[in-house]
C-alpha cells in the first residue's frame, strides 16, 4: 500500500483514478486506503474536495462497467478460471448473485454501499445481462455515498486518516444508514411517479 500512496502523492488524481478503477473491477485494493488518503491530501491542500469526489466516482463507475462487461462476456467460466487470482471466489460470487437475483437493480444500488460485495455485484449483473443503462444509473447513485463519506472522513481526520481502516465498522454503520435513506427516497419518488401516470 505504501507504493500506492507514493504514486498518489507523485501522480495525483491520475493515480487515484487508476486505483479506484482497479478496485471496482474486482482487484483487491481497499477503497478505505485510497479514498482515506485522498481525504488526507485534501486536508493538506494538495487535492481539491470536489475534484477528488468527481474523479473517484467516475473511476468507480468505469471499474464497475469493466466488471459488468467481464460478467457479460466471460460469465461464470471466467470467474472459475481467474477469480482466485483476485480473491473473487465462487462464494463471493454466489452471495452477490443471490442478492442480484432477489432484488435486481435495487441490489446494484444497495450493494454499492456495502463492503465485501460492493465491487462484486457488477459481475453477476453482467452475467444476467441486466439492462446496461439501468445498471449505470444504479451504479452512479450507489457509488456517490460510499465515495463521499470516505473522502469527507479522510479530510476531517487529516493525519489520522488511517483510523478509517481501524474503525471502519463505525463508518460502515453510518454508510448503511445513509444508503438506506437514499434508496428509500429514490424508490419512493419512483413509486409516486408510477402512481401519477
Amino acid at each position: 500500500m505504501d507504493t500506492l500512496l507514493q504514486l498518489m502523492e507523485s501522480y495525483g488524481y491520475v493515480a487515484m483514478f487508476i486505483a479506484m478503477v482497479l478496485e471496482n473491477a474486482n482487484i483487491p485494493i481497499p477503497s478505505e486506503v485510497v479514498l482515506g488518503f485522498a481525504g488526507f491530501l485534501i486536508s493538506q491542500n494538495i487535492f481539491d474536495f470536489w475534484t477528488t469526489l468527481i474523479v473517484a466516482c467516475a473511476a468507480g463507475v468505469v471499474g464497475s462497467v469493466i466488471s459488468y462487461w467481464l460478467g457479460s462476456y466471460g460469465g461464470r467460466p471466467l470467474l472459475l478460471k481467474y477469480g482466485k487470482y483476485i480473491f473473487f471466489n465462487e462464494k463471493k460470487f454466489n452471495m452477490a448473485e443471490t442478492m442480484f437475483n432477489k432484488y435486481g437493480g435495487a441490489a446494484v444500488l444497495i450493494c454499492r454501499c456495502l463492503p465485501g460485495v460492493r465491487t462484486f455485484i457488477s459481475f453477476p449483473a453482467g452475467v444476467a445481462r441486466y439492462p446496461f443503462g439501468k445498471f449505470v444509473i444504479y451504479t452512479i447513485i450507489g457509488t456517490i455515498p460510499w465515495t463521499w463519506l470516505l473522502v469527507w472522513a479522510g479530510s476531517i481526520l487529516g493525519s489520522h486518516w488511517k483510523d478509517l481502516i481501524q474503525y471502519n465498522h463505525i463508518f460502515l454503520i453510518a454508510l448503511v444508514v445513509l444508503c438506506v435513506l437514499i434508496a428509500a427516497a429514490f424508490f419512493w419518488k419512483r413509486s409516486r411517479r408510477k402512481l401519477a401516470k
